[in-house]
């Protein structure tokens, strides 16, 4: 089984001309007018996200380009805490490998980096097979951060501050990176409206932001944490399951007033 690995990374590079070069793109970016760093690297096939304190998140796939060492590149505001997951065989519910990434600068240590320009993390071996990782209670999330060393140069400060606005429950970790249910499943990965499609790949609106990450009563709680009446059913869930209800009855309203004109 692994512990934690500590990698080595690049000096700082232009990540601008590296994205040209190998293709790539944020899936959501930081508010409009807001100035963002450019984070770039190379993994194996991976899901990569960003979770930023001032509520504001990215995701992206890295490039398939015929090597193992798939470029990617995400933006994320400046001077803001955030944190990195990696996910690799994402679609693969048995051999689902999620690492957390942690930072080594000079004497610091941690999984919050904080940029104020470009950054190339290098290659960042993650691993493809769930079998060889560590993970103490078979959530699929690897037990230790993936370190990975940066520059003494770079544009970064590495700490352990926590992301509150994906850490409700302050405890250090991104919320919907554990098994709040105990099913065995993270949270991100569950398929909370039964549907057949993970709660991060649910994005009814196309905005590129999973509906569970959303604030659609717009007071500052994210979808996932919003239970206002305390039944366990997060609002936007049930707010959900009543549109479709509505829908359903509407069509059957439809179906009568169809049959009443037949007649």
């Amino acid at each position: 089984m692994k512990t934690t690995n500590t990698i080595s990374t690049l000096t700082l590079a232009t990540a601008s001309i590296f994205f040209v070069a190998c293709g790539g793109g944020s899936s959501t970016t930081p508010t409009k007018g807001v100035s963002t760093s450019k984070i770039t690297g190379t993994v194996p096939g991976t899901l990569i996200e960003a979770f930023c304190d001032d509520g504001s998140y990215s995701k992206v796939s890295s490039v398939k380009n015929g090597t193992d060492k798939h470029p990617f590149e995400i933006i994320v505001p400046n001077n803001t805490q955030c944190k990195l997951v990696m996910t690799t065989n994402e679609n693969d519910a048995n051999n689902r490998v999620i690492t957390p990434i942690g930072f080594v600068k000079t004497s610091s240590t941690g999984t919050t980096l904080k940029l104020n320009d470009d950054i190339d993390l290098g290659n960042i071996p993650l691993s493809l097979n769930y079998a060889d990782v560590a993970d103490g209670n078979n959530d699929h999330v690897v037990d230790s951060p993936l370190n990975v060393n940066l520059d003494n140069k770079a544009p970064a400060e590495v700490s352990d501050t926590k992301v509150k606005s994906y850490d409700k429950d302050d405890d250090g970790h991104i919320d919907v990176y554990q098994d709040k249910d105990n099913n065995g499943v993270v949270d991100a990965y569950d398929d909370a409206n039964s549907n057949g499609t993970a709660n991060i790949n649910e994005d009814t609106n196309h905005d590129n932001r999973p509906d569970y990450l959303e604030d659609d009563n717009k007071n500052g709680v994210l979808n996932y944490r919003d239970d206002n009446n305390n039944n366990g059913t997060p609002d936007y869930l049930e707010n959900n399951n009543n549109n479709t209800n509505d829908n359903e009855q509407n069509g059957n309203d439809n179906d009568r007033n169809d049959n009443d004109h037949d007649d």
